[in-house]
């Protein structure tokens, strides 16, 4: 286990403990369609078609979680600090990934075995995020998840959803570290950046252009 986990998990141990909480260790399933006793097998049952490859709602799971408190209230736990958090970093992978041990890695491997490449996958990933399904659901699945707890432990202690961002991005290894260059579809989060006098002066000008084009 690298260093960066086992930290993790000491900070988790540490957050329940001082919080009273209780450990709750939920992950977001997301359920596809196509045939297959995994998800590689039903990408292939549909000619990996990515507008065919949807997930079933009412079959997913979208609970993200590591602690729960007496009254059941679940919180997400983030060894950041504050100042960390003022860009973009890691908080879920719940779209399908290429993330094996070296060990497991080669002939045998379905993601192997069914791609010519990482490019070709990451043009799969891609071409994902442009179909009609995606278009429509994914704030939802982004919202289902993360709203699926009350918010973030970080280092600096509890931060509300109110006070984060967050949105979708494909890592290319810029966010968190990825496997042989196959791209991940990713949620990232920060906190919410405050606006620069400037930057409101500017989103006021816009927002007159806009007006006057009305008028």
């Amino acid at each position: 286990m690298q260093l960066r986990a086992k930290t993790g998990y000491s900070f988790e141990r540490k957050v329940r403990r001082e919080g009273g909480f209780e450990r709750y260790i939920k992950a977001p399933r997301i359920k596809w369609s196509g045939v297959g006793r995994n998800n590689v097998q039903k990408l292939l049952s549909l000619n990996k078609n990515p507008e065919l490859f949807k997930p079933i709602f009412e079959e997913s799971r979208f609970i993200k979680a590591d602690a729960r408190s007496e009254d059941g209230t679940l919180y997400e736990i983030k060894k950041y600090s504050k100042s960390q958090m003022n860009k973009f970093n890691l908080y879920s992978e719940p779209i399908i990934k290429v993330a094996p041990t070296r060990s497991e890695w080669g002939v045998g491997n379905p993601y192997y075995d069914s791609f010519d490449g990482s490019d070709e996958y990451n043009d799969f990933i891609r071409r994902l995020t442009k179909t009609k399904w995606w278009r429509k659901y994914n704030k939802t699945i982004l919202e289902n998840i993360y709203k699926s707890n009350s918010g973030i432990f970080s280092k600096d202690g509890f931060i509300p959803h109110d006070e984060i961002e967050f949105k979708w991005v494909i890592n290319e290894g810029d966010y968190a570290p990825i496997f042989e260059g196959y791209h991940r579809l990713t949620i990232v989060f920060r906190l919410k950046q405050k606006l620069s006098w400037k930057d409101k002066v500017l989103i006021f000008l816009k927002n007159v252009g806009i007006l006057n084009k009305y008028k």
